[in-house]
């Protein structure tokens, strides 16, 4: 097992009274699974997916449970172990790159950060890495875009330097957190099917985190549908669309408009 959230609370303490927003949440993932995580804004999903990344502050808030990664109980472990796993082990792409990129370094140097940190590579060595990464997610010129500025790039191109960036090291787990938001549907379909390429050529999981469930489809082969910090339902991707249990998550389907329920959207 890659994955395993047993129990996972969190509480925000910087209120007059705690303000619980992930309450009882467990799920398993395998390696090389695609695994969907969806709900509305505020359902808790977005910090799930914070929190096995190791992204959410120790001292304004309470987080009980376990996250296992590979058996390592990330929740509690040292800051350095944590670091030594993350951008390595686990990797993470966000909504908008615009604000995660450094408007100031070049596309290269930042792909590349997470070889300078974990490993001992060359410079020759990493701009190889570097160079081999921005083709494989299909950035057509990857020497031109190894030399541009983040506002010289569409917001497709972007997206995929992100993505890039994530899997540099070739993590085991890439977090993956509302990815397409932004994005026109076009754009949309075509990084939904290259974080499915990748995680099948890589053996890479992916824990998809999105407010849309057609997006979920597309990728994702098991879904958790989340609302108010609770996990509402879990089950097969297809089976969830065909046969929702719960009326929110019926709700969530009636969202999705009629011509994207079938199954014409799906990719191979």
């Amino acid at each position: 097992m890659l994955l395993q959230v047993k129990n996972l609370n969190i509480e925000f303490h910087d209120h007059i009274l705690p303000e619980s927003v992930v309450s009882g949440v467990s799920f398993d993932m395998d390696e090389g699974e695609l695994l969907g995580l969806v709900g509305e804004s505020g359902s808790g999903k977005s910090m799930t997916a914070l929190a096995v990344a190791g992204l959410l502050s120790r001292h304004d808030m309470k987080k009980t449970g376990e996250i296992l990664f590979e058996g390592k109980e990330l929740l509690t472990c040292p800051r350095e172990e944590l670091r030594a796993i993350q951008g390595n082990e686990i990797g993470m792409i966000f909504q908008e790159p615009m604000t995660s990129l450094n408007p100031v370094k070049k596309i290269g140097w930042q792909v590349g950060e997470s070889l300078r940190i974990h490993t001992k590579l060359s410079k020759e060595e990493i701009k190889a890495r570097v160079l081999a990464m921005l083709k494989k997610v299909e950035l057509k010129e990857p020497e031109l875009v190894y030399e541009q500025y983040p506002h010289e790039l569409s917001g497709g191109m972007r997206q995929r330097v992100m993505i890039a960036s994530a899997m540099i090291c070739r993590p085991k787990l890439l977090i993956a957190d509302e990815p397409t938001t932004a994005l026109d549907v076009t754009i949309q379909a075509q990084i939904l099917s290259l974080l499915k390429r990748l995680s099948e050529k890589e053996g890479m999981a992916v824990l998809f985190i999105s407010h849309d469930l057609s997006l979920v489809r597309m990728l994702c082969g098991r879904v958790i549908v989340m609302q108010q910090g609770r996990m509402v339902e879990q089950g097969e991707t297809e089976q969830i669309f065909s046969h929702p249990s719960e009326d929110y998550t019926k709700l969530l389907l009636s969202s999705v408009p009629v011509c994207e329920r079938g199954k014409g959207l799906r990719f191979a």
